[in-house]
């Protein structure tokens, strides 16, 4: 689901997380990485892929809140516009089964580029009861050869430990000249997220109700 990225950087959603499902998230990284998090840091980090011109960013947060409270509000898609810079809109253009759909979303581009619009396949996935991933898979891009990616999310001492992590390989020489830009928005764009699950939680809590209850439907009848 390539919504985290703001501006044009919300089309590169990228690649899954090196971990697998199983593993414990927090236990994967260092003290100093548990120092930031716990400091309200983000724990960044790129790894160089042999090939590619973009690396692969992967960001950490830890945030107040159920997993399942941060998964209902990342896979509100349409919600997206709302807080998250430079997406135009969303929506839902269809819907292979409760826990997949395909979204269409509208950019604003840097410079003189025009909009994105793109299709993400967005599919939710419950490892456990506080285990949750929702991955992404974009089928058509104006700017990108692919990218797909993932949210996990885990439970962590009464909060949330979250993990982005995306690939992208850009598609024009122009999109190859941004990488430092897509790097800086990758960053404000998880910040914004954060943000966002920290208003919901303190602030709008109906919506957030309601954000639930439309997971819970999605899992419902998911494998």
């Amino acid at each position: 689901m390539t919504r985290i990225s703001a501006g044009f950087l919300l089309l590169l959603a990228g690649a899954a997380a090196s971990l697998s499902a199983e593993e414990s998230m927090w236990s994967a990284l260092t003290q100093q990485q548990h120092a930031q998090l716990l400091a309200g840091k983000q724990v960044v980090l790129e790894e160089e892929i042999s090939g590619k011109p973009w690396p692969r960013f992967t960001i950490y947060h830890l945030v107040k809140g159920t997993p399942a409270d941060v998964a209902a509000i990342f896979w509100d898609c349409e919600l997206d516009p709302k807080y998250i810079p430079d997406c135009l809109s969303v929506r839902i253009i269809s819907r292979s089964a409760p826990w997949i759909h395909d979204g269409e979303y509208t950019l604003k581009m840097p410079l003189f580029l025009p909009d994105e619009v793109y299709v993400s396949r967005n599919e939710l996935k419950r490892h456990s009861a506080t285990s949750y991933e929702i991955s992404w898979k974009v089928l058509r891009s104006r700017y990108s050869e692919s990218c797909s990616g993932s949210l996990r999310m885990e439970e962590h001492d009464g909060k949330t430990l979250l993990c982005y992590s995306n690939l992208v390989v850009p598609g024009s020489r122009i999109a190859r000249l941004l990488r430092s830009t897509a790097g800086n928005q990758v960053v404000s764009s998880v910040q914004a997220l954060v943000r966002q699950i920290a208003s919901e939680i303190e602030m709008r809590p109906q919506l957030l109700e309601q954000q639930l209850h439309s997971l819970e439907h999605a899992l419902e009848t998911a494998k």
